[in-house]
């Protein structure tokens, strides 16, 4: 209410011995219904229709602005409503039609629970999201029977601490199983609850719901992708120590390119994990990468079908090619200018899980004689093989060259971190 407005209802009221107006509210007593201007809370109030746009004295009121206004904010929200397909008939404001669709937009649904009568209504878009047909009544015993049977304790303790308990509120996460598909959701429900100003008893719960599967399922992953993180780092810094102590120390600079080496096949196979965002790593890509330089030369044949090596094998196995490829440059078929090295694989089937059946053929190594002693190299690999990866090493020191056999398990077989 402006100052003119105010002298005028002043004026008013002192000459009819009327006392002035304490306050001025202004309510609709119905939703789209008209504005009405009460001179008081408790006192007179009549339509803003009614009222003059000036005072008898022509002193001009805030009313003629506030029609305006109003006006103005009534043809914007039919503008509104008309670009999204809701336009109500001429001259009628469809809340309920924009509330419905602001609902389905955001997959939230409203109810309403009378403790009392324990009725429950509730909006359309809660019958989609329970799964109820939406010819049935809604229930409050029907929609706890969905609630799944490990959280439907605690949904009812926290709905009777909220009740009993003087709370304003009640807000809790738990699982719903479907009417309709019998999927498995995770649901929000979170309300507000009216009580009796008396006694402060709980009279009715007014709240929303909404699905949260995908953000529980995302929390999921990350959770899991953590652990398995934790562990790999784990089992990469046990693999790290272990070559740092073991690999021999008698010669300064063949211990740094050991080290460097062997650092450098961990540190390939995590970037191919990386670029792959840690859903495994193919597996011709991986020997690839640690026998390009022969492969060049073609000193080295790969044959074998595609096969996706879970994130878990790749780094050990990317470890054991590493120490075979090494053995070979020092004492075997790459150490002779003709030698030559056949890496085949190949899928087993077998229960549970499938296996890989790796076979390392060396030739023109001239006769090498198997070595008289466990170095640091057959004790990685004896580790790696059976100690990380579950699986069988077999070594035959052949006149013709090595053959090495691995046999490893492609099933969920925990690593562990390698015991040298």
């Amino acid at each position: 209410m402006d100052r003119a407005m105010l002298m005028y209802r002043a004026r008013s009221g002192c000459g009819s011995g009327e006392p002035s107006p304490p306050s001025v509210v202004a309510r609709s007593p119905s939703p789209g219904g008209p504005l009405w201007i009460s001179r008081h809370p408790h006192g007179h109030s009549a339509p803003m229709s009614d009222l003059p746009d000036e005072s008898p004295a022509g002193e001009t009121s805030g009313i003629a602005a506030l029609r305006r206004r109003l006006a103005a904010l009534e043809a914007e929200n039919a503008r509104l409503a008309r670009m999204l397909g809701i336009a109500p008939a001429e001259g009628v404001r469809d809340d309920g039609a924009m509330l419905r669709l602001a609902q389905e937009a955001g997959g939230i649904c409203s109810w309403q629970w009378d403790v009392a009568t324990n009725a429950l209504t509730w909006s359309d878009s809660c019958h989609a999201l329970h799964g109820m047909d939406p010819s049935e009544p809604p229930s409050f015993e029907r929609w706890i029977g969905g609630v799944h049977p490990a959280d439907r304790a605690l949904v009812q303790a926290a709905l009777q601490q909220a009740m009993e308990g003087g709370s304003e509120s009640w807000d809790t996460e738990f699982r719903y199983t479907r009417y309709d598909d019998g999927a498995p959701r995770w649901v929000v429900g979170r309300g507000r609850i009216q009580r009796d100003p008396s006694d402060g008893r709980a009279l009715r719960l007014i709240g929303i719901g909404f699905d949260i599967t995908e953000r529980k399922e995302s929390e999921a992953r990350q959770t899991l992708l953590m652990r398995e993180l934790d562990h790999r780092v784990r089992n990469l810094l046990a693999v790290v120590q272990a070559t740092l102590r073991l690999t021999p120390k008698d010669d300064p600079e063949a211990y740094a390119r050991a080290v460097e080496g062997r650092i450098a096949a961990l540190a390939r196979a995590h970037s191919m994990l990386a670029e792959a965002r840690w859903s495994g790593s193919d597996l011709r890509a991986l020997i690839a990468a640690e026998l390009d330089p022969f492969l060049a030369a073609q000193r080295v044949t790969l044959d074998g079908p595609a096969v996706m090596l879970p994130a878990r094998i790749a780094q050990p196995l990317a470890m054991a090619v590493h120490e075979l490829a090494t053995n070979a440059v020092k004492h075997g078929a790459l150490l002779a200018g003709d030698g030559r090295i056949g890496i085949a694989w190949s899928l087993v089937e077998a229960r549970p899980a499938p296996s890989l059946a790796l076979h390392w053929t060396e030739t023109g190594s001239q006769g090498v004689a198997p070595p008289t002693r466990r170095g640091f190299g057959s004790r990685m690999l004896e580790a790696t093989v059976r100690g990380q990866l579950g699986g069988r090493l077999a070594m035959d020191w052949a006149p013709a060259g090595l053959r090495c056999t691995l046999d490893l398990p492609l099933g969920d077989h925990a690593a562990e971190a390698p015991s040298l």
